[in-house]
């Protein structure tokens, strides 16, 4: 009985490792394809890549619309370039389509753009940093069930204070 445990634990575990190893390549994979894609786009946009029900999903995220506008041939390109390394990830129910797993997003036009201290707290916001934009207060995320936010008065990332004006509207 513990032999089939143990072999079973080993499969697992396999499995796992060999997952790691796909989900690293594709990653990337994708990140070179988003790089070649946006090297001649000013600014670049900020990229995200996570999974939905198991298939990859994108975020491209441009400061502005006239931003994502100017940038319609790299978009063009990194679709393209996406549905080629997304392509053959094994036997699947149905082919993979970039269209629908890639997110062209920019901010809405009448609502002024916040930028935070760092990058990493940008990436963080709504994750596990939580930041009210009427109080312009920052709080640590403990649950995700409703438990208030933890009040904090310094960015884990960068140490700068986070001063009721820190974020600014261009």
């Amino acid at each position: 009985m513990t032999l089939i445990v143990l072999i079973i634990f080993i499969a697992l575990a396999v499995y796992a490792l060999l997952a790691r190893r796909r989900h690293l390549r594709l990653k990337r994979a994708c990140a070179d394809a988003f790089a070649r894609s946006y090297a001649s786009t000013s600014p670049i946009p900020m990229f995200e890549m996570a999974y939905s029900y198991g298939e990859p999903v994108f975020q491209v995220m441009f400061a502005s619309k006239a931003d994502m506008q100017a940038a319609a041939d790299a978009n063009t390109a990194f679709l393209r370039a996406i549905a080629q390394a997304c392509a053959d990830r094994g036997r699947r129910r149905r082919p993979f389509k970039a269209e629908r797993a890639v997110f062209f997003q920019h901010p809405p036009i009448d609502e002024p753009v916040v930028t935070h201290c760092c990058a990493a707290m940008r990436a963080q916001i709504g994750k596990t940093i939580a930041y009210s934009k009427e109080a312009k207060a920052y709080g640590l995320k403990t649950s995700n069930v409703g438990t208030p936010a933890v009040p904090i008065a310094r960015c884990p990332w960068c140490g700068s204070a986070l001063s009721p004006d820190t974020p600014t509207s261009p």
